[in-house]
C-alpha cells in the first residue's frame, strides 16, 4: 500500500485491521478452522494464549516500524510513523479484552 496515497486507508486503516485480524487468525477464533496453517492453530505457541498472541504480534509490529526508521530499504518499505505503533497497540488491547472476556468463567 505504500505506492498508493489514501489518506487515512492507506496511512492508519490496515495499521488499526491488520494486528486485530491476525489475532484473530492465530487464536483460532476464525469460523473457517481449515483455512488455519496448522503451523498457527490455538495449540501453537503464539496462540496458546491471549497475552503471547498480542505481545508477539506488538512487538513483531514495533519491530517492523522500527526497521523502516533505520532501514528504510529492503522487503519491508515504508515509512516510521509513531502513530502506527499505537494503531497496533489500540487494536491488539480490544482483542486481548474481548477474548478475555468471552473466556472468563462464569462466578458460581
Amino acid at each position: 500500500m505504500s505506492h498508493y496515497h489514501g489518506g487515512f486507508l492507506t496511512n492508519y486503516l490496515a495499521d488499526i485491521t491488520f494486528p486485530p485480524w491476525f489475532y484473530i487468525f492465530i487464536r483460532g477464533k476464525t469460523t473457517n478452522k481449515e483455512v488455519i496453517p496448522h503451523l498457527l492453530l490455538v495449540g501453537s505457541w503464539f496462540g496458546r494464549s491471549p497475552e503471547r498472541a498480542s505481545i508477539s504480534i506488538f512487538v513483531i509490529g514495533v519491530l517492523t516500524e522500527f526497521k523502516t526508521f533505520y532501514w528504510s530499504y529492503g522487503p519491508i518499505t515504508g515509512t516510521y510513523d509513531s502513530l502506527d505503533i499505537l494503531s497496533y497497540g489500540s487494536g491488539l488491547i480490544a482483542c486481548y479484552l474481548f477474548d478475555k472476556w468471552i473466556d472468563r468463567k462464569p462466578e458460581k
